[in-house]
């Protein structure tokens, strides 16, 4: 059944809605605090990963069955179904409000320390459930690994064979246009850190969780970093020290974008899902919510 297209009111951009935001101090933030790495705001979160590696490992081979990435990018996504104010972003001095999620990741084509990588960009609609949700990640993952030509591979190379003075005035150009009117049409979809979040897999290669800085250019106002997994020393149940298996992130948030506090307690969400992984089973568009708010 063909879908209806949202109409774009003035004011909005290809990929998202305009919000208002009322005038109180929040509607200095853009001016006071121009760039996202004026306005970056760090959370660490350690997730308890006991319970999903117990999933994992009793669903594999099975329909149900994910990665600890899958179960993080999963878990991210609901998060952003239910807090949308997590996926909004700040460009031209104005707040606005995605229509969907976007995923941006880097892929490796071999997996070590030196191997090859590109990135990958996978787009979530409101209507799409977890079984269509993790069709397009593996397939846009299978793709990056693949010999296939990609867009934004392509789009990079073109750029960098123009001279240093001419690619520096087509970027001041294109940020120009970006800031006082809408992301010009051949970087939509293909531009990588045009994302709801940008998600650095570390752990996968060994390596721990570190602080990133968010980026000037595009309108990414979240980035995760995933450490390795490993035993953690805690403070148990009862008070006494205990080791559990922990999954470290490291979150670079653009506080301008909606209450940090709020923000800081919905990015806690993360850590429910991990512990109780059949949760991430409900991913259908009944479980969105309604409310931008």
């Amino acid at each position: 059944m063909a879908t209806t297209k949202p109409r774009k009111s003035r004011g909005d951009r290809y990929d998202a809605t305009r919000v208002q935001i009322p005038y109180d101090l929040n509607a200095l933030f853009p001016y006071i605090m121009r760039g996202r790495n004026d306005s970056i705001a760090y959370y660490p979160i350690s997730l308890d990963a006991e319970a999903l590696l117990a999933y994992i490992d009793q669903n594999r081979g099975t329909d149900q069955a994910i990665t600890v990435f899958e179960a993080v990018l999963l878990s991210l996504i609901k998060l952003m179904r239910l807090r949308p104010s997590l996926n909004r972003y700040i460009i031209g001095r104005r707040l606005y409000q995605r229509r969907n999620i976007v995923l941006s990741f880097i892929a490796r084509k071999q997996m070590t320390e030196d191997g090859e990588e590109t990135n990958v960009m996978v787009t979530i609609k409101p209507e799409d459930d977890r079984a269509t949700i993790l069709a397009k990640l593996r397939g846009e993952i299978r793709i990056a690994r693949s010999d296939e030509a990609k867009a934004d591979d392509d789009l990079i190379g073109t750029f960098m064979r123009l001279p240093r003075g001419l690619l520096r005035l087509a970027v001041r150009m294109l940020e120009w246009y970006d800031f006082y009117f809408d992301t010009p049409k051949f970087l939509r979809g293909v531009d990588p850190l045009r994302c709801s979040v940008y998600i650095a897999n570390l752990g996968s290669v060994g390596l721990d969780a570190p602080y990133h800085h968010l980026f000037e250019w595009g309108t990414c106002s979240l980035f995760m970093s995933i450490g390795k997994i490993e035993p953690t020393v805690c403070v148990g149940e009862d008070g006494q020290p205990t080791v559990r298996t922990k999954i470290p992130l490291r979150v670079a948030l653009d506080e301008r974008i909606a209450d940090g506090y709020q923000d800081a307690r919905a990015l806690e969400l993360m850590e429910t899902y991990i512990m109780d992984p059949a949760q991430l089973e409900d991913l259908a568009p009944a479980s969105l919510s309604p409310s931008h708010k």
